[in-house]
């Protein structure tokens, strides 16, 4: 059988340990004959017995007998002790890391006695010097012969960390060996005394309990520090709801600390396991980024089932495991709980068979029961926002959602250079259905219209629910594909057979504008003007049931909001770029722009309908064409939101115009039922240039923000945030 490389090192370290215990041994047979050696060795094997974490390894405090019986003893009874302690110990802990790999760690600790004691010997000549007393003996020497058997200790581990091929940076190494010496430090005292009291037999023994007693104390320390670094990392992600951020903390953590070379954080979702974040080595089959069906991972599944940790020590023996996957033989499943219900799984590989310890598997399990909360809690502030986006009426997102997603696509496309369209429907005479078959009949048209909207263009881009019976659509597409996609929707619209309550609605037809980037602009909310006005203009105006894309003879009635009268943002921004701004410049004269947000007018709409809701818009423009003078620009910016540009004002006029519109809109009362009225409320802001904001095209840019900034949606964020 042909050994591997990693194999034949170990045996060559053991055979080496071997050749140096046995000759030693038959030059100083006579020395095992000691009757207080016996009581020496149980001394070894407790000593060891205490395993110290250290990071992604483990010590002890062992060296402080090693060494002591070295100096006394020679190290032809010190080493086959350290290398019987070390080997014996973990098969008394029941260990099944592998008997190779305790032997190899018993040989190795043997042969760094030897090469410590040989420095020894050149530096003190022959080995009777102990004979002259304490006095000549030079105790500082003891802190060189310590570094050389740590260093010697940590050669063999590294150079079987790179044969093995595990994933050890340099930092972690000079960690590892650092945490190391700590233990090296606090055992170097006991050997000294260990050679003072050397002659008093009822006291030599003795010294060590206090050994024994830091070891445990500094056993337990380090694991509640442990355990109170995995604590830290789950309290800094407490207000945190990426769960992507999560999880990638989350793995980075586990890997750091333990000998994983692959952690991944999956989410349950129904009967499907999905990713969220994979760390480390990635497999294709172990780790598909599309996820796997819960019954084809057997493991993963009897985590789930029984909520505990399911532990596989070598996966080339263990019967759920029916493949060999290279770089991985140990894993570990653990179940990601929250109210009791396990919402995630997190699963652990490690490179070695038995690479994790019991300590290791109890500080992850620990992790992974505060990581479900985390993971439950993201979910559940996902959904609220979720719900926030969507219209309640549809399920398509809204159009507040769809300005937000309209911004980031259309810097994406900008950055990468790709193509992206958007579409505006609006369905052809919905009032008849509502005036034919009632309000409730027309809301299930308008419901059921959108869900063949949205399985029609899929993961192909976004839907929402753009006012009224209005939908927009924003398409990963360049043109042509866009047009035909909107084609498709149309048609599958029309003969679709739209059912409720015993009522059958046949013949729906919509009318479409399709404008694209960077086929007709270079502005996302100019792109979207257009596509609405190709909607309008193209199909609506010339016979309905059509898919319009939109052309420059359209330009013209770009400068007018249908709705509401006021003027377009379209016409503001020229106005505003080509004129204004210039004009400021010459003049040296300040100009402001106000920003008004109707306060949760989402609500008007589902209440009362979004027939109402355009009337209450179309007074609120009324109140707002009542309060500007003429040189004033009025414009519908999108929804419910409104911009005027007010020329030679400064900050003090600016602001007295804006509480004067905003009284206006506050104690108008507006008509939504026979008897019902209600009150408006609304957000402003008011920047002036230049003494806000410096720069034109700055200005230009910051329009979009500010909106943002007071809507409902971004407002609820930022309170929820702090």
């Amino acid at each position: 059988m042909r050994l591997s490389r990693v194999k034949l090192y170990q045996y060559a370290v053991v055979l080496l340990a071997a050749l140096l215990i046995l000759t030693s041994a038959l030059n100083h047979y006579e020395s095992f004959l000691q009757p207080r050696l016996i009581p020496l060795l149980l001394l070894f094997l407790l000593v060891e017995s205490i395993q110290i974490p250290l990071g992604r390894g483990y010590g002890s405090l062992t060296y402080g007998v090693t060494l002591g019986t070295m100096i006394l003893f020679g190290p032809h009874v010190a080493a086959p002790f350290v290398a019987l302690a070390v080997m014996v110990t973990p098969l008394i802990k029941r260990s099944k890391r592998g008997t190779l790999l305790h032997v190899f760690n018993g040989a190795q600790h043997a042969i760094a006695v030897f090469v410590a004691e040989s420095a020894l010997r050149w530096y003190v000549g022959e080995w009777s010097f102990f004979q002259d007393g304490l006095q000549t003996f030079d105790f500082l020497m003891l802190l060189p012969i310590t570094l050389i058997y740590m260093v010697m200790n940590h050669l063999f581990v590294q150079a079987l960390f790179i044969l093995r091929r595990d994933e050890v940076t340099w930092q972690e190494a000079m960690k590892l060996f650092v945490n190391d010496s700590l233990n090296y430090l606090i055992a170097l005292p006991f050997a000294v005394l260990m050679l003072v009291f050397h002659g008093f037999s009822s006291i030599f023994l003795l010294t060590f309990i206090p050994l024994v007693l830091f070891g445990q104390v500094l056993k337990l320390y380090r694991k509640i520090k442990m355990i109170h670094k995995a604590h830290e990392v789950v309290n800094r992600l407490q207000s945190e709801f990426d769960l992507k951020l999560i999880s990638r903390q989350i793995t980075e953590f586990v890997r750091q600390l333990t000998p994983t070379v692959s952690a991944a954080v999956w989410m349950i979702e129904g009967e499907r396991v999905m990713p969220i974040w994979i760390e480390g080595m990635q497999h294709p089959i172990v780790m598909p980024k599309d996820g796997f069906y819960l019954v084809k991972a057997k493991v993963i599944s009897q985590a789930v089932q029984t909520k505990q940790t399911q532990s596989v020590p070598d996966m080339l023996k263990d019967k759920r495991v029916h493949d060999q996957y290279e770089g991985f033989r140990s894993f570990l499943a653990v179940p990601l709980l929250a109210r009791d219900k396990v919402v995630g799984v997190l699963t652990c590989f490690g490179s070695r068979p038995y690479a994790y310890t019991v300590e290791q598997v109890e500080l992850i399990a620990v992790l992974a029961a505060q990581v479900g909360v985390l993971i439950d809690n993201a979910n559940l502030y996902r959904e609220l926002q979720e719900a926030t986006l969507r219209d309640p009426g549809t399920g398509l997102y809204n159009y507040r959602f769809f300005y937000q997603e309209l911004s980031r696509k259309f810097a994406l496309a900008k950055a990468d250079a790709l193509p992206m369209s958007i579409a505006i429907l609006d369905i052809d005479h919905f009032k008849k259905y509502n005036d034919t078959y009632g309000h409730v009949v027309g809301d299930e048209v308008l419901r059921q219209t959108a869900q063949v909207i949205q399985k029609e263009v899929g993961s192909r881009g976004v839907v929402a629910r753009y006012g009224g019976e209005e939908f927009a659509l924003l398409l990963d597409a360049p043109l042509d594909e866009a047009r035909s996609i909107v084609e498709e929707i149309r048609k599958a619209i029309s003969f679709a057979r739209l059912e409720y309550q015993g009522y059958v609605v046949q013949g729906v037809t919509v009318s479409a504008g399709v404008a694209a980037y960077p086929d007709h602009d270079q502005n996302e909310q100019e792109l979207l003007e257009k596509a609405d006005q190709a909607m309008y203009w193209g199909a609506k105006q010339r016979g309905r049931d059509k898919v319009a894309v939109y052309t420059p003879e359209f330009d013209a009635h770009l400068f007018v909001d249908k709705l509401t009268g006021l003027y377009t943002y379209h016409y503001l921004r020229i106005k505003l770029v080509e004129e204004h701004l210039q004009q400021s410049k010459e003049s040296d004269q300040p100009f402001a722009l106000l920003f008004i947000n109707i306060v949760e007018f989402d609500k008007i709409n589902r209440t009362f309908g979004f027939e109402v809701g355009n009337k209450v818009l179309r007074e609120i423009a009324l109140l707002i064409k009542e309060n500007v003078r003429n040189e004033e620009i009025a414009a519908r910016y999108g929804g419910d939101e409104f911009l005027l540009l007010v020329p030679r004002v400064d900050q003090e006029d600016a602001q007295r115009i804006q509480h004067r519109l905003q009284a206006a809109i506050s104690s108008h009362k507006f008509r939504v039922g026979d008897n019902v009225l209600v009150k408006v409320m609304s957000r402003s802001e008011v920047i002036v240039y230049p003494d806000d904001v410096p720069d034109g095209q700055q200005l230009v840019s910051k329009i979009a923000e500010t909106f943002l900034h007071l809507s409902t949606n971004w407002i609820e964020h930022e309170q929820t945030q702090a």
